[in-house]
């Protein structure tokens, strides 16, 4: 752990400017209004009660055509990221980085991908279009677990390949001089709030989320399709985490230093929106924390423990709660 305060006191001391962090967090706590105001507000229309649509869900989730859906997203991301970076620009009366041709690049394809990789397409459409209907949702929920292989590391690859190969490993692959064992200390120092919120009903109303494959219990297969499951949502952690601490830190980091660091905070708010709204705060710090490691250690792999960690200890403590063997 030592290690871990070392890094944070040294940007904290080195990088960290008050001004630039509370825009940058004025522009999250603007974007998680927009995505859960009216969420748990209802309308009372004759006899019936009908939720009133906040505008995320209204503008993008809830978007019937694709390419409309992929719009909305990009806007979404591009304001979350693009304003952080100006926002940042303003504090520090600095606005070289829109001079660059490789940040409007980097930014671009980063929108792009991840616009693509959020929306709705339904990858077994393609691949599983005769399975049973018992089994959609199961291809459904794993094709879209896997499919940030397509959508995210083969790009970035590419791009990696042609650019920066000689200069860095694959963005955050990189294990040396890198330490595991305070993840694993930061993962039992977080495990009691997780327990705690195994308690709370919007996370019992969220997690686990292998019920959502909608498979029952009784089938023959239900227990090899849960850890088939399990494992496919495992895989998008890895595919997140390379992302956000990989691609946008590492990637923009080779020209604007840890001026990356705040802007994929408040963009990492962004994929949260639809979770706990307490998870969707926090995920503003937690980003914080792991960009800065991933800044300063030039690896992923930290992140990729805490963050699989966090959401396998997710899972299990809501099956629990929800077998009620938790009793505080």
């Amino acid at each position: 752990m030592k290690k871990i305060l070392s890094i944070l006191a040294d940007y904290y001391k080195t990088h960290f400017k008050w001004v630039s962090f509370l825009l940058c967090a004025l522009l999250g706590a603007v974007l998680i209004f927009f995505a859960y105001d009216g969420l748990y507000n209802v309308q009372h229309i004759g006899q019936k009660i009908v939720m009133r649509e906040n505008p995320y869900q209204r503008l993008i989730e809830h978007q019937q055509k694709l390419n409309f859906e992929i719009i909305g997203y990009c806007v979404l991301y591009f304001i979350a990221f693009a304003g952080a970076f100006f926002l940042q620009a303003i504090a520090e009366k600095d606005f070289s980085v829109f001079k660059s041709g490789r940040w409007w690049f980097l930014t671009i394809l980063a929108i792009i991908m991840f616009s693509v990789r959020g929306s709705s397409i339904e990858y077994q459409k393609l691949f599983f279009s005769n399975t049973s209907s018992d089994f959609s949702s199961f291809y459904r929920k794993i094709s879209y677990n896997l499919g940030g292989l397509i959508t995210i590391i083969i790009p970035c690859f590419i791009y990696w390949f042609f650019t920066d190969r000689k200069e860095q490993p694959f963005y955050g692959f990189h294990t040396k001089g890198v330490t595991l064992k305070p993840y694993f200390v930061m993962l039992a120092i977080m495990l009691p709030f997780i327990l705690w919120a195994g308690t709370q009903a919007d996370f019992l109303e969220s997690y686990p989320n292998y019920v959502r494959i909608y498979i029952a219990p009784n089938n023959p297969l239900y227990k090899w399709c849960v850890a088939a499951y399990e494992l496919a949502y495992g895989s998008d952690f890895v595919f997140t985490e390379f992302f956000f601490r990989g691609f946008l830190i590492l990637a923009f980091a080779k020209k604007f230093g840890h001026k990356a660091i705040l802007p994929m905070c408040v963009f990492y708010i962004t994929i949260h929106f639809g979770k706990p709204l307490g998870e969707t705060i926090s995920s503003f710090f937690g980003g914080l924390l792991l960009g800065v490691i991933a800044f300063r250690t030039r690896s992923i792999y930290g992140g990729i423990i805490i963050h699989l960690g966090i959401a396998y200890l997710m899972e299990l403590v809501a099956m629990l709660a929800k077998a009620g063997c938790l009793h505080f």
